[in-house]
């Protein structure tokens, strides 16, 4: 079983190697955090940096490999509390509205109070209360407009229902500018930093279609990033440039093949 349990784990080691590229140093220090599942992890971590760095596609990508229990909310979507506590149970749970239960939640849950109840009673129901449970909180600066005790509740999440649960907040500025006049616990921060033009030149070479030699495609993507690197920085946008850019040039070289082709 052990000699199972350590292939698994390099299968996933490389499936989280070829998809988290430049994010080496991110990533190790989630793993170090997160430690062993059934181990209690660090009771908050407050993940920040710039939009488009990397954070909730690491973070995602991580618990999903891993197959870690989760549940990950944007909290743009979730403007109030209410939302907020039943999505975070309803993924748990395995609860997804849709037209069958006309959209209803798996449970009614308005108060923090009632929260922590609730994801008590869940752990325990799912079996899930000897191993760590991640709550994702995406876009978290979003809590600092929500009911005053959310923050510091959640923050304090595994001692109030002490059980083995880590919050995890993703947010773009700081925690100096995120942290709440009331005193809460301090979370342990991770700071994803922009990409070099180095990084995004491996990101990008590494999306190159079949058709074409990776060669070929790097070539490309030196090009356009030598054009629009000093404007911009966004990963998703620079994907978008490379995807729109990219047609014209697969016009070009197959307009320019066609007429050498006639003219032979």
């Amino acid at each position: 079983m052990s000699g199972l349990k350590k292939s698994a784990d390099a299968e996933a080691k490389r499936h989280l190697a070829e998809k988290l590229i430049c994010r080496e140093v991110q990533v190790s220090t989630l793993l170090s955090v997160f430690g062993e599942p059934h181990h209690y992890s660090f009771p908050s971590l407050f993940i920040y940096g710039h939009t488009a760095t990397g954070k909730t596609y690491v973070i995602q990508t991580l618990l999903e490999t891993l197959e870690l229990p989760h549940a990950i909310v944007n909290c743009v979507e979730c403007f109030t509390s209410r939302l907020l506590f039943e999505q975070v149970l309803n993924q748990l749970q395995g609860h997804h509205p849709s037209p069958e239960n006309n959209y209803s939640s798996f449970t009614f849950c308005n108060t923090f109070n009632d929260f922590v109840r609730l994801y008590k009673q869940l752990t325990h129901n799912q079996g899930l209360q000897n191993q760590t449970v991640y709550i994702v909180l995406d876009r978290a600066e979003r809590l600092r407009e929500m009911e005053v005790n959310l923050l510091p509740g959640f923050l304090r999440l595994q001692e109030l229902t002490q059980e083995n649960v880590t919050i995890l907040l993703l947010s773009e500025i700081v925690w100096e500018k995120f942290r709440p006049n009331t005193g809460c616990f301090e979370p342990l921060t991770l700071y994803f930093p922009d990409y070099s033009k180095v990084d995004l030149q491996k990101i990008l070479s590494h999306d190159h279609p079949p058709e074409y030699s990776a060669d070929f495609y790097a070539t490309y993507i030196n090009i356009l990033l030598g054009v629009f690197y000093t404007v911009c920085r966004d990963l998703k946008e620079l994907r978008h440039l490379v995807r729109i850019h990219y047609m014209k040039v697969q016009h070009f070289f197959f307009s320019s093949y066609s007429y050498y082709s006639v003219q032979s």
